[in-house]
């Protein structure tokens, strides 16, 4: 999570590096680099993953999609490079669905690697907290019960429903921040550069095969352990192809303490985005306002900035995925997704 206040010239530094610009400028992946095929893998092709998401909402996974198979993979070069900007950084969207009787989710999981030079990549962090499986076919599981995988909160933006696939919240899809990877051994060592993103890699999780970032066994759903997770597409927030100064920024944080903090930035000030604020909760869309706002103390830190703080939250109190986004009066928005628990 980069600091609000000095994001601008961090930015700007970025994009003087020699660091090349690949492919042709889109937020998407745009070529596909190879291809593993697991069991079960045939529904689809690779190419399917390229170019923007076409997924089916809450009640309906999207066939536009390529089927990973159990433990397949999939490595996609993206259209222009992605960088640890603010908030979120990059979505990965599958095809989940939802049990609307409970709000669970029909999770088919993913580990998302990315990489700078295509050879050297890095994974997210992830943790798994629901019970032990295997699970009925076509059980669905809490959204809270995933931390740090794809395949968990369904897509809502596509190619018909018109929704902006840069709007973290309206688009769905499961939210990456690049920051996460900040201590990894691989990013310490310059073998990744955070502000030089350019490959993404797609790896199916096993259920009861698998294991999280703490070496506790994952569970998913679907299928039982036959399940595999359906690739639709990537999107890049923080990337060459959306670069724009005047891009409000939206940036969470759950610190040790349990105190969640969410700063909202607009440089037009703040009033800007007033009025173009929004939130989910486990995919689910709330009003920011008169459901997010009355749990926040809120601390105005300049005319561009506002800073919300609310906790602690009680380890264990909530399991739930956050999303909140700003978007301006040109239409340019930015957001961040966190997950409690």
């Amino acid at each position: 999570m980069r600091s609000i206040s000095t994001l601008a010239g961090l930015l700007l530094a970025g994009m003087t590096t020699t660091s090349a610009v690949v492919g042709s400028s889109t937020p998407f992946a745009e070529f596909v680099v190879s291809f593993n095929p697991g069991i079960g893998s045939g529904f689809g092709v690779p190419e399917d993953v390229l170019g923007p998401p076409e997924g089916a909402g809450a009640s309906a996974g999207s066939f536009d999609v390529y089927t990973l198979g159990v433990q397949g993979d999939l490595t996609l070069e993206l259209g222009s490079r992605c960088f640890d900007g603010p908030g979120a950084d990059l979505m990965v969207a599958e095809n989940p669905l939802l049990a609307f009787a409970t709000g669970n989710s029909f999770a088919e999981l993913m580990f998302v690697e990315v990489s700078s030079d295509g050879n050297t990549f890095v994974r997210f962090p992830t943790r798994y907290l629901g019970p032990d499986g295997p699970f009925a076919p076509f059980e669905a599981c809490p959204i809270g019960d995933f931390v740090g995988f794809a395949g968990v909160m369904p897509v809502f933006t596509s190619s018909l429903s018109g929704t902006d696939p840069l709007d973290v919240v309206a688009a769905g899809g499961d939210a990456f921040d690049l920051a996460d990877l900040a201590d990894t051994p691989e990013v310490l060592a310059r073998q990744v550069d955070l502000d030089d993103i350019n490959f993404v890699r797609l790896v199916d999780v096993q259920a009861g095969a698998d294991f999280d970032s703490l070496g506790q066994q994952v569970w998913d759903h679907g299928l039982d352990n036959s399940a595999s997770a359906d690739a639709d597409a990537i999107v890049t927030f923080n990337a060459t192809a959306t670069f724009d100064l005047s891009r409000p920024a939206v940036e969470m944080e759950l610190d040790a303490s349990g105190f969640l903090t969410i700063e909202l930035h607009d440089p037009e000030g703040f009033k800007d985005i007033k009025t173009g604020l929004k939130a989910s909760v486990n995919a689910i869309p709330v009003d920011f306002y008169t459901t997010l706002l009355p749990f926040f103390a809120i601390q105005p830190i300049d005319p561009q900035t506002i800073r919300l703080v609310t906790g602690p939250i009680p380890p264990g109190f909530i399991k739930a995925r956050l999303k909140v986004a700003a978007v301006d009066g040109a239409g340019l928005t930015s957001g961040d997704a966190i997950s409690l628990y």
